[in-house]
């Protein structure tokens, strides 16, 4: 009996570790805390991502409202003018992720439209990497024993690369390889627009404690491939991916690297996870994303619409009391999963509440609170995440109490 008990005692365990392996992905849409604050390491754990350390986190980022790429927020990244590495730029923290042979990294970023790519030297880290181990890097060479390290930089003018250490670097730091077109020509980052970048990190077998050069980098640029590497060695031991590395900064080692001026990145819509599915960046057509304009509601019970003071003119719902509602016909969801949901919202009250559903109100989908945005012309998006079966459905947007208008909606796949 007791062999038993041991047995289907192992036995779960094992199953448990094969769920944590196919578990949702990590997911951060930075829309908390509120804007203008630091987002510091203890912030990043109130959103479930933990790291043992963190240089910059807590005086050079901030939750935005300048720029987002999904909600009404996103994640600033400071580069100050004349400073270099990442004790005095950008910011660095090793986020834990379970341990894995294979993960995928996605995240959009948003250069500052008078970035400075550096002074006589250009390169820098941007963004999120994938590392495991002892994330070896900083010139220290990789054994085998002392992990890996893969992380996404820029060079002169603004050229794109991903930057690795491995077992089989060419000289003493990290081997590196431009990110390229379908035409074959290099790929230069844009200021001042959104662009994502996902990538795919898979670390070679071991035999016998030999390194067989099996391992792989995929990097796609805004949804296409724009690098594949391999043959890679990473490892000889049992190491695996168990870091998104948060790892962004100017340098290269001398101050000719620095910023002319004063820099900045924003970041949105990060995502680790070991399976590509949950990357719907590689999903022919990128996110499934739906817009609305409240006004143009199939029903509704108890609202008006009225000219808007918000960006972009047009009209508004309002006159919103509770157990007011407006419908959305036809709305086709072609894949099931998370979606971000925004609603674009203005009130001089507190305590609002919308609840979205589906099949006229048989199937609540979720609710966000309406905060007192400080006036009917003062707007703010606010956001909730969902999930929404896939097929062909008529949205609510209900009034658990009232008291707001709505301007416009959206609904976006995160995962």
């Amino acid at each position: 009996m007791r062999r038993k008990l041991i047995f289907a005692a192992l036995m779960l365990f094992l199953m448990m570790d094969a769920v944590a392996a196919v578990a949702a992905p990590k997911v951060n849409t930075f829309e908390r805390p509120a804007a203008g604050s630091a987002y510091s390491l203890s912030e990043w754990g109130f959103d479930g991502w933990s790291a043992p350390w963190d240089n910059g986190m807590s005086n050079r980022t901030m939750i935005d409202t300048a720029f987002s790429h999904t909600g009404g927020k996103s994640l600033r990244v400071f580069y100050p003018k004349d400073q270099i590495g990442p004790a005095n730029s950008g910011a660095q923290a090793p986020f834990a992720v379970t341990p894995g042979q294979e993960y995928y990294l996605s995240y959009w970023v948003r250069f500052s439209s008078d970035f400075s790519w550096g002074t006589t030297e250009f390169a820098g880290k941007l963004g999120l990497g994938l590392a495991g181990g002892g994330a070896c890097s900083g010139g220290i060479p990789c054994t085998g024993y002392n992990g890996f390290s893969s992380r996404i930089i820029w060079r002169s003018g603004g050229q794109a690369a991903i930057y690795y250490y491995h077992m089989g670097n060419g000289g003493q730091y990290g081997d590196y390889a431009i990110l390229k077109n379908n035409n074959g020509s290099d790929i230069y980052y844009q200021k001042g627009q959104w662009i994502n970048i996902v990538q795919r990190l898979k670390v070679n077998t071991v035999t016998n404690g030999n390194a067989n050069p099996d391992g792989q980098i995929q990097i796609w640029y805004n949804g296409v491939s724009a690098a594949n590497i391999s043959g890679l060695r990473f490892v000889r031991n049992a190491d695996k991916v168990d870091k998104a590395y948060f790892s962004s900064f100017f340098g290269g080692a001398t101050p000719s690297f620095a910023p002319v001026n004063n820099s900045y990145v924003w970041y949105d819509d990060i995502k680790v996870s070991t399976m590509k599915s949950d990357i719907c960046e590689l999903d022919v057509g990128g996110c499934v994303s739906r817009f609305y304009q409240a006004e143009n509601y199939s029903n509704m019970k108890g609202v008006m619409t009225e000219p808007t003071p918000d960006t972009g003119g047009g009209l508004n719902v309002g006159g919103i009391d509770a157990t007011d509602w407006i419908a959305f016909s036809n709305v086709s969801i072609p894949t099931a999963g998370t979606y971000l949901v925004e609603y674009r919202v203005a009130s001089p009250n507190n305590g609002g509440r919308i609840s979205l559903d589906i099949n006229a109100g048989g199937t609540v989908l979720g609710y966000a609170d309406v905060p007192n945005t400080g006036s009917w012309s003062s707007y703010q998006t606010i956001t909730h995440t969902v999930q929404i079966p896939a097929g062909t459905h008529q949205f609510g947007i209900y009034a658990v109490v009232g008291g707001f208008d709505i301007n416009w909606w959206k609904l976006t796949k995160l995962y």
